[in-house]
């Protein structure tokens, strides 16, 4: 068995992107073309930031063991809102009683999913010209979120191994997408009212 841990998929990803978009640079360095230094930078975040999300959802994993299909039924949850309410319905149950270890691990996984994909709805209209539009980066992170998704549905069927595939956590991804999309237009909105160029020069 090979266990992949998710930071060896950071570490590759930072490494090949410098080297090529290094290389991109240079080239146009050397033809004599403007680079946009800031852009570069929230560029090479994005794809960090990419490359962290898959990290933090679709790793560790382990090859080299049997798949089956035993655990595909506790590891699915189809029904919107329900992994949600049944978790505030264990407050003061669940964990001996422990309330407040209960609110907080509800807190973290809603709140971890929310706070994932708050900074793609922040950085894909920045980089990407078609998510410019709320409804545009909000596809995106819902086709991103179904996603990881499916393919965690994939490592359900790794004898246990996986993570549990939650329609729940696509509402709160798209949510978070939502909440970035909404910072990035009032920081542009501002930057474009008070005419701050880097701001104004990042959105052209």
């Amino acid at each position: 068995m090979v266990l992949i841990n998710g930071s060896l998929i950071i570490l590759l990803t930072f490494i090949c992107y410098v080297v090529v978009r290094g290389i991109l640079i240079g080239v146009k360095y050397r033809n004599k073309f403007q680079i946009h230094w800031l852009k570069e930078m929230i560029m090479f975040l994005f794809v960090i930031y990419i490359s962290l999300v898959i990290s933090v959802t679709l790793f560790p994993l382990l090859l080299g063991i049997q798949f089956g299909s035993e655990n595909l039924l506790r590891n699915i949850n189809i029904v919107p809102l329900v992994t949600i309410i049944n978790n505030i319905s264990q407050i003061g149950t669940a964990y001996d009683g422990d309330i407040l270890f209960m609110i907080s691990l509800i807190i973290r996984n809603v709140g971890g999913n929310i706070l994932l994909f708050v900074p793609l709805g922040f950085l894909a209209p920045i980089v990407w010209k078609k998510a410019k539009g709320l409804k545009s980066a909000t596809l995106l992170g819902l086709a991103v979120s179904i996603t990881i998704e499916l393919l965690q549905l994939l490592e359900s069927f790794s004898g246990g191994w996986g993570r549990v595939t939650d329609i729940d956590d696509v509402i709160c991804n798209v949510l978070g997408i939502v909440i970035g999309y909404y910072i990035y237009a009032f920081i542009f909105k501002m930057g474009e009212k008070f005419k701050v160029r880097v701001i104004t020069n990042l959105n052209t």
